[in-house]
């Protein structure tokens, strides 16, 4: 019951319902105490129709292409088909961008021709914004951070609506600009019957066959056209709303359920794939193993875990996405400097702060536990983890203690990290990835300690050293060159002189 209190769960899987809800419902009561109100309130007649049919046709036509982009994108993400996903860039990056040139047009001229302004009421103007807003949200995203492949995530939770068995944990690792263009978007929803855009529900299905109507001819000529016999603007309205509401159910339902794709890993390195084991819980409607990597994942690390997914090279990332199949993960608490599933596990719960990789705290532990065992498949060749390093117990921080870690700190850290560690001392330049990508080290006055920000974390960290593969090393162990009371002493004085204040916390969990 706390759950359904929750923010994350009022806006994912509690909001949505209601806006659609407003969206189907309130043309219906409109149409039955004001049916003479639905109205485009046409200003054609008015001056700057020169702009009106080219604002019209970007603005129409640039929803159209988005509107099926999107399909295209449900598709993709739930299917786990990056040709799908793709196609969805592109219309719904062309699209939102002429639509918003159309949007910017069209309310160019309501604010600048006189006649406009005097007839507009307050959503001529509101419906504009909101359309510019959402659109430019996620033309911004697309263009500018370069976040792709965000279908993988946002699809998934779609889907799960339309299932009416919402999972709004889905939407954790979406980004945040994702979050505010779907929220806009649903917010713009239920407003949509409150505006003139309502005369979309009134649209007659014979539109499309009626004969020409000619304003102004000398010659006056119609076609005759067959045409739907409906009876009323009425009867359309029902008919659209019906249509509309059994074919998102009929699409809803039709969807793959999750673990019903058959979507395995099957990453080029290996000869074959070994299938993964699906875990699926609560009657088999929570997303788990493969296909739960696939929507929380793939945008990053790609369908097949070699940190080439459709939003690696996102400038909004510190580096590129770890390849998950080489194994090279750096935030180990092993002592041969091989990852364990508890600092997967970790790393998935908690996210890597400063590096793009967020975290997913909103996850079960089975769902979690599944992550862990796809990473474990995808992993090739994967070696023995060593021991884990354990954490003795700190002692007193003293102004000895301090002074003693500030020496350590000088012979043991500053040629990388710099004497007042700002990451840039003398062999800062060449720290080397094992494919020559340079790393710098780590700034403590600016960046955030990705491995954890309690005491013990720092510590293990420093006795642990940073990986990046067999036999290659970031940062060295000091786990064997230092003992605890010294790797102590370094951690009370980088808390005390040259972390921020507050960087270190008391761990709350286990260490």
């Amino acid at each position: 019951m706390n759950d359904l209190l929750t923010s994350n769960y009022f806006l994912w899987g509690i909001f949505p319902y209601v806006c659609v809800t407003l969206f189907f419902v309130i043309p219906f009561l409109r149409m039955i105490y004001r049916p003479f109100g639905l109205t485009t309130r046409a200003s054609g007649i008015f001056h700057g129709r020169d702009t009106l049919g080219l604002a019209a046709h970007l603005l129409h036509w640039g929803i159209f292409l988005t509107f099926f982009g999107h399909i295209a994108g449900v598709i993709g993400g739930v299917m786990g088909a990056g040709g799908w996903v793709s196609a969805f860039f592109l219309m719904a990056t062309a699209g939102g961008l002429a639509a918003i040139a159309g949007s910017v047009i069209a309310l160019v001229r309501r604010i600048r021709v006189p006649e406009m302004r005097a007839m507009s009421q307050p959503d001529d103007y509101i419906v504009h914004l909101f359309l510019i807003a959402i659109l430019g949200v996620a033309i911004f995203q697309a263009l500018v951070h370069r976040i792709w492949g965000v279908s993988f995530t946002a699809a998934p939770w779609f889907a799960s609506l339309w299932r009416f068995q919402p999972q709004p944990e889905l939407m954790d690792s979406a980004p945040l600009l994702t979050k505010i263009h779907v929220f806009l978007a649903f917010t713009f929803a239920a407003y949509f019957p409150f505006t003139k855009l309502i005369h979309a529900w009134t649209l007659p299905i014979n539109y499309f066959v009626r004969p020409y109507q000619v304003l102004r001819t000398t010659a006056m000529k119609f076609r005759n056209r067959w045409e739907f016999g409906l009876v009323s603007d009425k009867s359309y309205l029902t008919y659209a709303a019906v249509v509309a509401v059994v074919g998102l159910l009929t699409i809803g339902f039709l969807l793959p359920g999750p673990g019903d794709n058959g979507l395995v890993p099957t990453a080029k390195a290996r000869t074959s794939a070994d299938e993964i084991d699906v875990a699926v819980t609560n009657g088999g409607h929570v997303l788990t193993g493969y296909p739960l990597f696939v929507s929380q994942c793939a945008r990053c690390h790609g369908l097949e875990g070699q940190g080439d997914g459709p939003g690696a090279g996102s400038p909004t990332f510190s580096g590129p996405p770890r390849d998950l199949v080489s194994g090279r993960y750096r935030y180990v608490s092993s002592d041969n400097g091989v990852a364990t599933d508890a600092d997967l596990r970790r790393v998935i719960v908690a996210g890597l702060p400063g590096s793009g990789m967020p975290g997913f705290a909103s996850l079960s532990e089975a769902q979690v536990s599944s992550l862990v065992e796809v990473l474990d498949e995808l992993w090739l060749d994967r070696p023995e983890s060593g021991a884990r390093i354990e954490v003795p117990s700190r002692p007193e921080t003293t102004p000895d203690l301090i002074a003693a870690g500030t020496e350590l700190y000088q012979l043991s850290c500053a040629s990388c990290h710099g004497e007042r560690g700002r990451g840039d001392g003398e062999a800062a330049s060449g720290i080397l990835e094992v494919d020559g990508l340079r790393v710098s080290p780590r700034n403590f006055r600016r960046d955030a300690l990705r491995s954890g920000s309690s005491p013990a974390a720092l510590y293990r960290r420093i006795a642990a050293g940073i990986p990046d593969g067999p036999d290659h090393w970031l940062m060295p162990s000091f786990g064997d060159a230092l003992t605890a009371d010294e790797i102590w002493a370094i951690v009370a004085y980088m808390e005390n002189e040259l972390l921020p204040p507050g960087a270190l916390v008391a761990a709350t969990g286990p260490r």
